[in-house]
């Protein structure tokens, strides 16, 4: 009974009409198109299960009315990347534009194939410019939920800060080193230039505690900064985001030594 189900589903998918393109589509109307014929949907959702840990990690929920007015739908029933519903929100165009062209390079362990080759014409930038459209209108509430979070105690007790400097190396070091290789390859168009974090940038204020500045730090590790390039690692267990912050704040990435 299931399969007859599904099959149903698929047949149901199939059929139904695509949106007329305009004569002269925009550039996210284009770039939907590029999504579409790259097989994106095969990997990526654009669904967040509610009453799900997809809330937090990627929400807010569209509800399902709004989804049935795409055409088709690409609400996607696999999902081995993250839930895309609102990635413009949370990833701005030139992190996005990266990682097209080197998921591993700023996404660690990454998965993805490069789509560099989409950027000899202009459907490299049609697809970005459609990923920064995909937030709905309860972005900057969620994005205001999540500020809210904190590293749970549990997290804090498992954290063992000789995993740092490994997790720091694998995710950070291509943007924070002065010699990362995002850094210096995409350095002219940052929004704002990542910090240095060898030159003693994570000390902790006068007027904070050290447990207010972990805390602090993991919560930017964890859903990156807002208006920025700096994007979050919502997939990051909280033991790796708790270990990786207290090494922060207690160690840290240490200046190259010179001759």
């Amino acid at each position: 009974m299931t399969a007859v189900v599904l099959l149903v589903a698929l047949v149901v998918y199939r059929v139904q009409p695509s949106a007329p393109v305009a004569a002269s589509p925009t550039a996210v109307e284009r770039g939907r198109l590029v999504y579409i014929s790259e097989g994106c949907i095969h990997c990526h959702s654009q669904y967040v299960r509610p009453n799900t840990a997809d809330v937090l990690m990627w929400g807010p929920i569209e509800s399902l009315d709004e989804l049935h007015q795409q055409r088709p739908p690409l609400i996607g029933n696999r999902r081995q990347g993250p839930d895309l519903t609102q990635v413009g929100a949370r990833r701005s165009a030139l992190w996005l534009k990266m990682h097209l062209f080197d998921p591993r390079q700023v996404s660690g362990s990454s998965i993805m194939p490069s789509y560099a080759f989409l950027f000899r014409d202009q459907r490299g930038n049609d697809l970005v410019a459609y990923l920064s459209s995909l937030h709905g209108p309860n972005a900057p509430q969620h994005i205001a939920d999540t500020q809210q979070w904190h590293l749970p105690p549990a997290a804090i007790a498992a954290a063992n800060p000789t995993d740092g400097p490994r997790l720091y190396n694998h995710y950070c070091a291509t943007c924070h080193n002065a010699d990362g290789r995002t850094r210096i390859e995409w350095q002219s168009e940052f929004i704002e230039s990542p910090a240095i974090l060898n030159a003693g940038t994570m000390a902790v204020s006068s007027t904070g505690s050290q447990s207010a500045h972990i805390d602090h730090l993991a919560q930017i590790i964890k859903f990156g900064v807002p208006n920025s390039d700096m994007a979050g690692h919502e997939y990051l267990p909280d033991k790796d985001i708790a270990s990786l912050s207290v090494w922060l704040a207690q160690d840290g990435p240490q200046p190259a030594q010179t001759e």
